[in-house]
């Protein structure tokens, strides 16, 4: 648990280069499914980025693998909380990501909204 806290933590402070204080990040951790290869994992999670840009308010997208768990970090900022809920409920109707989904182990899925309060730079 440690280990994915320090990656959140760390997500959050690449992203916060390019993000304005009032850009929501949405983290999302997941495996794959067992029988999914990791050639078809980096081709599912590419097809993802041409599907979440077409969303209103989408800024930027990247995803982390960590050979020590097998999982994967999704991060995506988005200009609003609203823009990010309406995407989320919009892209799970969508065919081409339902596709990319059913690869993904659900029950591994952990999906959250996160909004900017506090934090450093150097």
């Amino acid at each position: 648990m440690k280990v994915k806290t320090l990656l959140i933590e760390g997500l959050f402070m690449l992203g916060s280069n390019a993000a304005k204080a009032e850009d929501v990040f949405e983290i999302v951790s997941f495996k794959f499914k067992e029988n999914v290869s990791m050639e078809d994992q980096k081709k599912a999670l590419e097809k993802l980025n041409t599907c979440v840009k077409k969303y209103e308010g989408f800024k930027s997208r990247e995803y982390y693998f960590s050979k020590e768990s097998n999982s994967w970090i999704d991060s995506v900022v988005w200009t609003s909380s609203e823009d990010a809920k309406k995407a989320a409920e919009q892209i799970m109707k969508d065919p081409e990501t339902g596709k990319i989904f059913s690869l993904m182990d659900d029950k591994s899925m952990v999906f959250s909204h996160y909004e900017r309060v506090g934090g450093t730079r150097k």
